[in-house]
């Protein structure tokens, strides 16, 4: 009997688990408030019901149990980490699909996660709690300067700031309080840490089942971030693949805390390098990651298919012995966002839409022609991965993809993105988690010139089109433009 699940997310990730379900022989169902009817997520379930909100556990348990669905998988945001949910879930007679509640929050709040990391020796970085503007002060002191103050359940960039001088730690400790609060509801306690220049950001994805096998599937490399918001994702690790003897600790580490809470699921544990290639436990994502992506391709693991059968009550099917890295693998983030208006969320209707294709090419979208797009939710329209045999080859392959995707209609960082892959130090693997806003004003001034070269190429295209239509037409037909990757580019419509 095929099993139903109903996903409790939208945007591409909610189609992206529909299409693992379909390909398991489930039935996915899909969910929608009503602002949001017209999206595709909506058509990939073989039903679709009403919420109240991607956020009312009550309005979603009700859906699910209305459509006879017995497993959720919440995706990613949202309530995606709130063990309460999960419990409610469960307590309704639903199988989750992601770590036991327990786990959820043994690993899922950080504060309780560093201090599981230091009692079982993997290595943490200098902090201590803060309740008040007045402790937050005490801690940098005691800590040293530079600190970063965190809200110990918020994510995504967001309940984070750095602080440089004294006097510093007091003053953002109320911004990041409340900003942890509008942000997730409750952010959890602020706590401070010590601050690292210009680190490295690897994660280790880890898959767990209820039978206690917990593995690993090799590590991912995050530290283009812009804002502390995850831009460009590789797997395997550039520095890891450098430093002689890294990969092993972060894999040790990362099993160490997911084997100690008995982790099921899919669930990722994060670690920032210093320059000398010290590694320091940050926090563990009781989730499905949105880059989740790369490591499918260097594995050939479904982790979203491994959630699946795990919420069915089956074993992992692979053994740690199975699990190999085969090339590369290179994420990029499309976002309706304006980088040259401070990343400001776009709004608009997709006028065009058309992905990239080739050997090694994957596109994980949740757009299409005449969407609108709203500030309302989360800005991100689709991940393009590139796979190559080695780094080089996949590097090559996001280039070419990324001067084929189009999106019209809303501004997007796509011109950004170009800039960014074709940089010489992104092909040399050189970058930390804050290049990108070191360099922000010198790649919006390269990206700005593509646009002018692309504008001035769009012109004469057209200009030459009117003077065919106006007589020309017989004509010998020369070449309007030369450029080195030829124009236009790809070649096919539609």
């Amino acid at each position: 009997m095929a099993r139903r699940v109903l996903i409790a997310a939208r945007g591409e990730v909610a189609i992206r688990v529909a299409r693992a379900a379909r390909e398991l022989g489930w039935e996915p169902v899909t969910i929608y408030e009503d602002a949001d009817r017209a999206s595709p997520h909506v058509l990939a379930g073989i039903v679709s019901v009403p919420v109240r909100s991607y956020t009312d556990m009550d309005s979603i348990i009700e859906a699910a149990v209305k459509t006879g669905a017995d497993v959720v998988h919440p995706g990613y945001g949202f309530l995606s980490e709130s063990p309460e949910f999960a419990e409610r879930v469960l307590d309704a007679g639903l199988s989750w699909a992601g770590p036991h509640p327990k786990a959820m929050r043994m690993l899922g709040d950080k504060a309780s996660a560093k201090a599981l990391a230091e009692r079982l020796g993997v290595p943490t970085l200098p902090w201590c709690r803060a309740t008040s503007p007045e402790e937050a002060e005490a801690c940098a002191e005691k800590i040293g300067y530079p600190v970063v103050l965190k809200a110990s359940r918020a994510g995504g960039g967001r309940g984070m700031r750095v602080a440089r001088r004294p006097g510093e730690a007091a003053s953002l400790y109320r911004l990041v309080a409340v900003e942890a609060r509008l942000g997730f509801g409750d952010g959890g306690e602020v706590y401070v840490e010590r601050y690292i220049e210009a680190p490295r950001h690897i994660e280790v994805q880890v898959l767990g089942d209820e039978d206690g096998r917990v593995l690993h599937l090799y590590e991912r490399e995050c530290s283009l971030q812009r804002r502390r918001q995850k831009v460009v994702e590789e797997a395997p690790s550039p520095l890891a693949e450098r430093i002689p003897g890294l990969r092993e600790r972060l894999l040790g580490y990362a099993l160490r805390l997911a084997e100690h809470v008995g982790y099921t699921s899919a669930g990722t544990v994060e670690f920032i390098v210093d320059r000398h290639g010290n590694a320091y436990f940050i926090e563990a994502n009781t989730r499905l990651q949105v880059e989740h992506g790369v490591t499918e391709e260097v594995t050939g693991v479904d982790i979203v298919k491994m959630q699946l059968l795990v919420a069915a009550g089956n074993r992992l099917p692979l053994r740690q012995s199975d699990v190999r890295l085969h090339g590369w693998a290179i994420e990029a983030r499309i976002y309706a966002e304006d980088p040259w208006a401070g990343f400001q969320a776009s709004e608009g209707v997709v006028t065009r839409y058309r992905e990239p294709r080739g050997p090694g090419i994957r596109v994980d979208s949740g757009v299409e022609e005449g969407q609108r797009v709203s500030s309302r939710y989360d800005t991100l329209l689709a991940k393009v991965i590139a796979r190559g045999m080695d780094r080089g080859e996949a590097v090559a392959r996001l280039r070419a993809a990324l001067r084929e995707m189009v999106v019209a209609g809303v501004e997007t960082n796509l011109d950004l993105l170009r800039v960014v892959v074709e940089s010489p130090w992104f092909a040399d693997g050189e970058y930390s988690t804050t290049l990108l806003e070191e360099r922000l004003p010198e790649l919006l001034e390269a990206a700005e010139e593509r646009r002018a070269l692309a504008a001035a190429i769009a012109s004469q295209l057209h200009a030459h089109g009117n003077g065919l239509r106006g007589g020309a037409a017989a004509a010998p037909r020369l070449a309007v433009v030369s450029h080195s990757y030829g124009w236009p580019w790809p070649p096919w419509r539609g």
